[in-house]
């Protein structure tokens, strides 16, 4: 009798076992965790939530859970321009979330100060009263807003909260490849979404002293670079990025003291705005002056002139 019933079903008991198995698998959700290869960022908001969501719009009915700063989600899904596709760990299924409120760890800064500490402040301002936390050399911040020349908005795992904090004591994060680092007289360099000057395709603002990784430079003007500033890839005017193999490294030398990086080719201690000490290294931009050379300086990510006579 089982033999007759196997050739009539097709079957054996062990097959049918399997398929069981099979279905059961097929059945489980797949969710982008398991399907690709994600990127962890790091939720920041001012205040409120940023929502996970079911589509692409901003409606409270396709909310689906709540993020808050310092939540992680795994980007599966960039080609949206405004709602990425993540998978959420906290709640353990995926969606749609504004990606103006995500920091990848491109853009997590390290604090470096000679001494004491770098204060994470609740307005742009040198005031003892606005403090509300402590930030020593080798601490981490999550840069998220980057428009104001001094003060960077950004997030503090240490201490789980957002708040300012002087740029002149961060450093960028390291980039692989060819680096290259925007050097403007005045005002910013454009990361746009076309290989054409117009206000309408600017999707970020470059400050000397900002860095870029190049991605592709066939074009004689515009070059294709990925900014860890802005966490995006755009399209930059090429003739304000400096740095790179054309540049030559020299290293600082001083019997004491320090070297001061200057705004202007003048011993001035209003001009100052950094100071290397011997062994630090600067890559030298121009050098057709006699006394004070234009470099970019790695230690403080930005240009300016120094004295020629201190470099070998």
């Amino acid at each position: 009798m089982k033999k007759k019933m196997e050739g009539q079903n097709g079957f054996s008991l062990l097959k049918w076992a399997a398929l069981l198995v099979f279905v059961f698998v097929l059945s489980l959700p797949v969710t982008a965790k398991d399907s690709y290869a994600a990127s962890t960022y790091t939720v920041v908001v001012d205040k409120g939530y940023l929502a996970l969501r079911t589509a692409k719009a901003y409606d409270s009915r396709n909310e689906i859970g709540e993020l808050y700063t310092g939540d992680t989600v795994d980007v599966t899904d960039t080609s949206d321009s405004t709602y990425w596709y993540v998978y959420s760990p906290k709640y353990g299924k995926s969606g749609y979330v504004n990606r103006n409120y995500l920091v990848g760890a491109s853009n997590t800064w390290t604090v470096s100060v000679s001494k004491g500490y770098l204060a994470l402040r609740t307005a742009k301002a040198y005031d003892s009263r606005n403090e509300i936390g402590e930030l020593y050399t080798g601490d981490t911040v999550q840069v998220t807003d980057t428009s104001d020349g001094t003060y960077w908005y950004v997030y503090s795992p240490k201490h789980g909260r957002c708040g300012y904090v002087n740029r002149d004591y961060l450093i960028a994060p390291t980039l692989s490849g060819d680096v290259r680092t925007v050097s403007v007289s005045s005002g910013y360099l454009a990361l746009r979404t076309a290989k054409a000057y117009d206000s309408a395709n600017e999707i970020g603002e470059l400050y000397t002293g900002d860095v870029v990784q190049l991605i592709d430079t066939s074009d004689s003007t515009y070059w294709y670079v990925y900014s860890p500033k802005h966490d995006r890839n755009g399209y930059v005017n090429r003739e304000y990025l400096s740095g790179g193999p054309s540049y030559p490294t020299y290293t600082v030398s001083v019997s004491k003291g320090y070297l001061a990086l200057r705004t202007a080719k003048a011993y001035d201690s209003r001009n100052e705005i950094g100071e290397l000490y011997t062994g630090d290294t600067v890559q030298v931009i121009d050098s057709s002056d006699n006394g004070y050379w234009y470099v970019y300086s790695p230690k403080l990510n930005k240009n300016g002139y120094v004295n020629r006579n201190y470099l070998y």
